[in-house]
């Protein structure tokens, strides 16, 4: 069974006109410092394993987003490069978490790429 799916720069922009969770595990301080993907949440890598195991309101209230469904809502991990995110994808199938994806180039490629950031 496949853990998850690589996105690269075309793969994630061709999702991101659906429903979509597009969650960033840098730590805080980097994205401040260079940035963040459209939409995104910020749930830094080391946190990540109990944010999911919070309780729907729980991760509502600290995030301001209702929490993926495990079965139905896609969730997109990134991170500078796409090691990180590849690590998030694995702890979110522990979790049972369905539709995972890793964008491989990470704020690395999407900040070259992505022209209005």
């Amino acid at each position: 069974m496949l853990v998850y799916e690589n996105l690269d720069y075309d793969g994630l922009l061709a999702k991101m006109d659906r429903k979509l969770f597009v969650i960033d595990v840098r730590e805080h301080y980097e994205l401040a410092a260079t940035g963040s993907l459209p939409n995104s949440i910020n749930v830094p890598l080391g946190e990540l394993e109990n944010d999911l195991n919070l309780s729907t309101d729980v991760f509502e209230e600290k995030y301001k987003v209702p929490k993926p469904d495990k079965e139905n809502d896609e969730i997109v991990f990134s991170c500078a490069r796409g090691n990180r995110s590849r690590r998030a994808a694995e702890i979110a199938f522990k979790l049972d978490y369905k539709k995972l994806y890793n964008y491989t180039g990470g704020w690395t490629e999407w900040s070259v790429k992505y022209p209005s950031t």
